[in-house]
């Protein structure tokens, strides 16, 4: 009996040890639980989330993430118990579009706590426990709408404004509870500010859009136009919505297309608006490049890595609160759309559809379908015809690549390619234009030393029938055929923006009309007529602060040939003069900025004296990630060539060209030269220690290892 229960027990404890056995085999083999990830969104009425949710799911789960979805319409208390339920089920990570910033951070704090990691995306939550902020550049938005409303009313430099007889200007601002349209209004007050400083602005009336509400800021403009008795000059709205609700008010008084407005995210009704001269400009946020960046964010934080192009900020920065603690944020760039550009921008790039913009519009007005005119440049000539490359030199580091680069291409197209370089010899360039003609050329691209003395032989070229274009430098006549470069005024905008910030402006309270910001101005080559377009955009921002009193010009120069010897031996001059006290160069290239970097350093003042530059050149963005050099403008010369080569083709064959626009002589100029001329202009970003990484780098357009040069490995980001 006594075997028999000993016999049972030991039974009993070997299937027990079996199944122990066989319950951990199981548990081990078993696969692992997907991550959960919540996507919170404030609502699905705004037209773009409902694609986005469905897009963030998409991206998440190739990824191998399992993802939770909720939506709050516009409940505040909803969207919080909500956020509370997906940490409940056990979501690792959160992505939250939030109804509002301030009251999310309720439930976001608890989630953090909970160990969480939650993105805030494309809307701040107001606390330091979300783990990274993904956006767009809201203050930069806010100056282009700026900027293109001031445009309009053509300040600076307008005689119609004045202290007498102010402009008046409604401010529309977005929805008070959405973060993003604080740092919109912060980005417009920038620009505007210095005008109202100095009395040629009048803002008659300052409201913000409940929910961007087109149906609210309908009802508010047409209370503000019976306030006004209808006399007001302008508006500065925040987006496309609220615009376009406020544009019925206009519309309804005979105003639309009379008072500029601004607008935001160029949605296919706003875009609509604008080539129908109604709207003035949007601000084009490519919307497609949140979600897979988003996706890529959260994924790093998951799995504990570094998040690509991410940077501190503390919370009073971005909110004007008194908030405590830092965010790590990666802000997205922008680009301001206007009936110039809205072709290139926004249809060709596929953001809204060819139909959606140009509804409503005579097909006799209309540009053609890019599909249609890609179809009808890809045959090249039966026979062979000549083009010439007329170069002013080859000294100049990005020439010869681009001569290269242009014989490659226009030879793919079936063309003959004649080059000359004219090694800053004006004299021999149009000697050797007339030449290249006398040989048959039928097509000439220019590149010119002096931009006044090649109009003779290029009008003798034109007058045989020639097609001229200018290259990156206007040539002063109305014989070319076309001309193609960057937005050489917005460059000079973005320059002395990029100064004007580093000191502070506007609402600094360092410089006032007894102390005013010393400023150096230090113009391109005289004869180069871009230099002439980027010294009007720097003083479009830099005239009204002039006007004001808080900056002073203690010297104004022009570097020829943008020559950064001539650069360095102007500022060891210009710091004698001025015993070394002055506050800011507003320097027009990379390389006169860089020659005068050397004077600066040589008085201790390098990267305490902030200075512009453009072109984005490796030595110019290594002098950036130093901290010497405070801005540079990214002009990507890659589209260059491509862009030339493909108008140089359709005016051969007798073809519109896409993107083409009507500018006056005297206007490009500031001459009073006669004539227009067409010409396409291709958008510039302002580049900064805080997105050379993104633009810069990780674009190929210069190299890892070039902009980074003598920077600490411990000091540097990832390689791309």
């Amino acid at each position: 009996m006594k075997k028999r229960i000993l016999r049972v027990i030991y039974l009993i404890v070997v299937l027990v040890m079996i199944a122990s056995t066989i319950g951990a085999c199981a548990k081990t083999s078993a696969p692992a639980g997907k991550v959960k990830i919540g996507l919170s969104f404030s609502d699905f009425a705004t037209e773009r989330w409902k694609p986005e949710a469905d897009l963030l799911t998409k991206l998440l789960e190739e990824k191998g993430y399992e993802v939770m979805v909720q939506e709050a319409n516009h409940d505040v208390k909803l969207q919080n118990d909500q956020i509370d339920n997906m940490v409940a089920q056990g979501a690792k990570g959160l992505i939250v579009i939030a109804e509002d910033g301030e009251a999310a951070a309720t439930a976001v704090d608890k989630a953090a706590a909970a160990g969480v990691k939650v993105i805030a995306y494309d809307r701040l939550i107001k606390t330091k426990s979300i783990s990274a902020y993904l956006s767009f550049d809201n203050v930069e938005v806010g100056r282009q709408e700026a900027l293109g409303v001031m445009t309009a009313l053509g300040l600076p430099g307008s005689t119609k404004w004045t202290k007498d007889n102010p402009a008046k200007v409604v401010l529309s601002g977005g929805s008070p509870t959405d973060n993003n349209a604080v740092l919109v209004r912060q980005g417009q007050m920038e620009i505007i500010q210095p005008y109202i400083d100095s009395g040629v602005i009048k803002v008659v009336a300052d409201q913000w859009v409940d929910n961007w509400d087109a149906a609210n800021a309908l009802k508010m403009m047409e209370n503000i136009l019976t306030a006004q008795k209808n006399q007001i000059d302008a508006v500065v709205a925040s987006n496309d919505g609220t615009a376009l609700g406020e544009l019925q008010a206009l519309k309804a008084q005979g105003l639309a297309g009379k008072v500029p407005i601004s607008g935001q995210d160029a949605t296919a009704e706003g875009c609509n608006s604008i080539v129908k001269g109604e709207q003035t400009v949007t601000v084009y946020k490519d919307i497609r490049l949140l979600a897979p960046k988003a996706v890529e964010m959260m994924d790093a934080l998951i799995k504990g890595q570094a998040i690509e192009g991410v940077k501190s900020y503390s919370l009073k920065l971005l909110t004007g609160q008194d908030l405590a603690g830092d965010i790590q944020a990666v802000f997205l760039p922008v680009v301001q759309v206007t009936k110039d550009n809205v072709y290139q921008e926004i249809v060709v790039s596929g953001f809204q559809t060819y139909d959606d913009v140009y509804r409503d519009i005579p097909e006799d007005q209309r540009p053609p379908k890019p599909g249609e005119a890609a179809a009808a440049t890809e045959a090249a000539p039966a026979e062979k015809v000549k083009i010439g490359l007329s170069f002013s030199d080859f000294a100049t580091e990005r020439w010869k690549p681009e001569a290269d680069l242009l014989t490659k291409l226009l030879e793919a197209k079936g063309y003959e390619v004649m080059v000359q370089e004219a090694n800053h010899d004006v004299k021999l360039q149009n000697d050797q234009i007339d030449n290249m003609v006398a040989q048959g050329a039928k097509g000439l691209i220019v590149i010119a030393e002096d931009g006044e003395a090649a109009s003779t032989a290029v009008d003798k070229a034109a007058a045989a029938g020639v097609k001229v274009i200018a290259y990156d430098r206007l040539i002063k006549t109305k014989s070319i055929s076309a001309y193609l470069s960057f937005d050489n005024v917005e460059v000079g905008r973005q320059e002395a923006l990029g100064v004007m910030t580093a000191l502070g402006l506007p609402g600094s309270t360092t410089w006032t009309k007894d102390n005013p910001a010393k400023v150096v101005l230090s113009g391109g080559s005289p004869t180069d007529n871009n230099a002439v377009l980027v010294r009007q955009g720097q003083m479009e921002v830099i005239q009204p602060y002039i006007d004001s009193g808080v900056v002073k010009i203690v010297a104004d120069q022009w570097v020829d040939n943008w020559d950064a010897a001539n650069a360095l031996k102007m500022m060891e001059n210009i710091l004698t003069a001025q015993k070394n006290q002055i506050d800011a160069v507003v320097a027009s290239n990379d390389g006169t900025a860089l020659g005068e970097l050397q004077a600066l350093k040589a008085q201790g003042l390098a990267g305490k004296v902030p200075i512009s530059g453009q072109d984005a050149t490796a030595e110019g963005c290594n002098s950036i990630v130093k901290g010497e050099q405070t801005v540079t403008v990214y002009k990507d010369i890659r589209l260059l060539a491509p862009k030339a080569v493909d108008m140089m083709d359709a005016l051969i064959k007798g073809q519109p060209i896409e993107g083409v626009k009507s500018y006056s002589l005297k206007l490009l100029t500031g001459q009073d030269l006669d004539g227009d001329i067409q010409a396409v202009f291709l958008p510039v970003v302002q580049v900064t220690k805080d997105n050379v990484y993104d633009e810069i780098v990780k674009s190929g357009f210069q190299t890892y290892d070039d902009v980074y040069r003598d920077i600490p490995e411990g000091q540097r980001p990832p390689k791309p």
